[in-house]
């Protein structure tokens, strides 16, 4: 079935409707001047050609394709592009599986909840991890909340569909001990001296990949010591404010270490982390595999990815704060994303078991009360 598509034409935007009443099978509409205004009058104009074509109601009765479509239009505008990019790959993912196991499926009605047990299946048998796996089920679960907010659906399917037992979770490997740190910047020195800042920058201030390589000197403050993550025209911070919907800013205080850090990189770009005097791509893959160069053949071996740089954030300062502080400095919107990243030190638990043995007072019970 035509989807329609929207295409540009003497410096203005056109949306080409599928409509079966008009010659060539569609209907066009030209005038618009940006992308975004075509797409939505497409989006909009066929949701009502087709319901006067079938004759059917809307609720469960849409092309579920076309609300993919609708919908990663819906995440484009409002939520952060890393956002974007994993609701886009669950749903290709998703469409692989529909195409292999339910070829003659076409409306959102037909989204019972064995289609998705089997799609668990599926993802398992693929080699997907069961993290991967629950988040595909839990992405699922939102979209099909806006479905019905949208009017497309009345029930959400995913209600009765249960995550899978997660048995093959990535040990996460952080530098969170001060020999362990030591060791993989001695190491990083060594092999990769240019990485050097990106990384130490990262782990002491939580960064996350996408903020490290697009931080500008304007967003850094040395008179302060602060560092502000902000929007930016290739760049989204993670989270959305509840009143506003705008992307969520963040102040990251920094010490005297990161300060003279920093004061040792090039002024010659925007941009404070390059990668051979240039600005690096989110896409780069260059950070991840240093990371794995640095840490082989040593105890640190299993550290694969640069996300790991901000769970040792977390688990630093797991030694000093409480947990609540630490998701106010991590940018969390949810406490138990932090507590994902937290881990009590056994010594911490030791100081722990004091307290509780010092507070209030115990006398073991004698032979005579044992007897009763």
């Amino acid at each position: 079935m035509k989807t329609g598509y929207v295409y540009r034409r003497k410096g203005k935007w056109v949306a080409a409707v599928p409509d079966a009443n008009r010659p060539g099978g569609y209907y066009r509409k030209s005038g618009f001047l940006t992308k975004g205004k075509a797409r939505d009058y497409l989006y909009q104009r066929r949701e009502r050609i087709e319901n006067l074509q079938t004759g059917l109601p809307t609720k469960g009765n849409y092309l579920y394709r076309l609300f993919f479509e609708e919908y990663i239009h819906y995440i484009g505008k409002n939520y952060a592009y890393e956002t974007l990019k994993t609701y886009r790959g669950v749903i290709k993912s998703f469409l692989i599986f529909m195409k292999t196991k339910y070829p003659r499926m076409q409306w959102l009605s037909e989204l019972k909840l064995k289609v998705f047990e089997d799609y668990k299946i599926w993802l398992k048998d693929t080699k997907h991890k069961s993290n991967t796996v629950n988040n595909h089920l839990k992405t699922f679960k939102a979209m099909f909340n806006v479905a019905i907010k949208w009017e497309y659906m009345e029930k959400n399917p995913m209600k009765y569909v249960e995550c899978v037992n997660v048995d093959d979770e990535k040990i996460i490997v952080a530098l969170d001990t001060k020999e362990r740190f030591q060791l993989f910047f001695d190491r990083c020195r060594q092999l990769k001296p240019e990485y050097y800042p990106h990384y130490y920058c990262s782990a002491k201030l939580g960064l996350r990949l996408g903020e490290m390589v697009t931080l500008e000197w304007s967003d850094v403050d040395l008179e302060r010591n602060m560092i502000k993550i902000t929007r930016k025209d290739t760049f989204s911070p993670k989270g959305r404010n509840k009143k506003d919907k705008k992307p969520k800013e963040r102040i990251i205080p920094f010490a005297s270490d990161v300060r003279e850090m920093l004061l040792t990189l090039p002024k010659t770009n925007k941009k404070i982390f390059l990668k051979q005097g240039r600005p690096i791509s989110r896409k780069d893959k260059s950070l991840r595999r240093w990371i794995v160069a640095i840490v082989r053949g040593t105890e640190l071996e299993g550290m694969t990815r640069f996300h790991e740089l901000r769970h040792t954030t977390g688990h630093i300062l797991a030694l000093h704060h409480n947990i609540h502080e630490i998701k106010e400095f991590l940018g969390h919107a949810d406490l138990k994303t932090t507590m994902r990243y937290v881990k009590v030190a056994d010594e911490t638990k030791v100081r722990m078991a004091e307290t509780l043995g010092k507070f209030g007072f115990a006398t073991p019970p004698t032979t005579h009360e044992k007897k009763k």
